[in-house]
């Protein structure tokens, strides 16, 4: 006769709750929240908040609820690696939303540009203007070897700004990236036709102003979240 010795209900209390909540650490940190909250996300940037420029014309409201998303997906998803990073940022990745909209073209812009560390004002207007602006975006070499932020406003001034950089190193997720050329390409102007006009910053002078990083904090088939040296978050589409 073989006797069935029952563990203690102190024992088998413990060994549920430990049982639950690595359950539960295992459900927080899997894969597919992440992509699950990456699609609230995307829905929230791109067609609840679609019309409004980029993020320029977003509520307080608007912003607290990209900022909780953002911090969510974090949370769930975990950091990026750089074989993912080299496996999926190859592409063209189109701007939905960026949390630091641009104002415009300022008389102190210049200066602040050229002797401090502010923002190149021309960029600044060309992405803030929604009206003129048709699309924007960023592409990533197969080798993520080059990195190009593209300005299109070809339907209402013919045209775009083309930034272009080196990706001089992947530090994890982290694109370590120095421009080293940009122009404005027209395909049409006013009694002179197709252009090609260089963008009136000297990188070469401007060492420091030329070289940023963009670092990737969440990356899909389909939706990319980056922050830029200066703090400001980027969220992007697949194209």
């Amino acid at each position: 006769m073989k006797l069935l010795i029952c563990p203690p209900a102190s024992l088998l209390y413990l060994t549920l709750v430990v049982s639950l909540r690595c359950s539960s650490a295992i459900l927080n940190k899997a894969p597919w929240r992440g992509s699950a909250l990456a699609k609230d996300l995307l829905k929230l940037v791109d067609v609840e908040l679609g019309q409004k420029s980029r993020g320029s014309e977003a509520t307080l409201g608007d912003k607290a609820r990209v900022d909780r998303l953002v911090e969510e997906i974090q949370q769930v998803s975990g950091a990026v690696s750089e074989a993912e990073a080299r496996r999926l940022l190859p592409g063209r990745w189109r701007l939905l939303y960026t949390s630091r909209p641009n104002t415009g073209l300022e008389s102190l812009e210049w200066f602040q540009y050229l002797a401090a560390n502010g923002p190149s004002p021309i960029q600044r207007f060309v992405i803030g203007a929604t009206a003129q602006v048709t699309l924007v975006y960023q592409e990533i070499d197969e080798g993520v070897t080059r990195f190009s932020n593209v300005i299109d406003f070809e339907e209402a001034l013919g045209g775009k700004l083309n930034l272009n950089a080196a990706v001089e190193r992947l530090r994890g997720a982290k694109l370590e990236i120095r421009f080293d050329n940009a122009y404005f390409d027209f395909s049409r102007l006013p009694g002179l036709g197709p252009r090609r006009l260089p963008y009136p910053v000297p990188f070469r002078l401007l060492p420091g102003e030329s070289r940023g990083s963009l670092d990737t904090l969440y990356v899909d088939g389909e939706v990319r979240i980056a922050q830029g040296n200066k703090g400001t978050i980027f969220i992007l589409k697949k194209m």
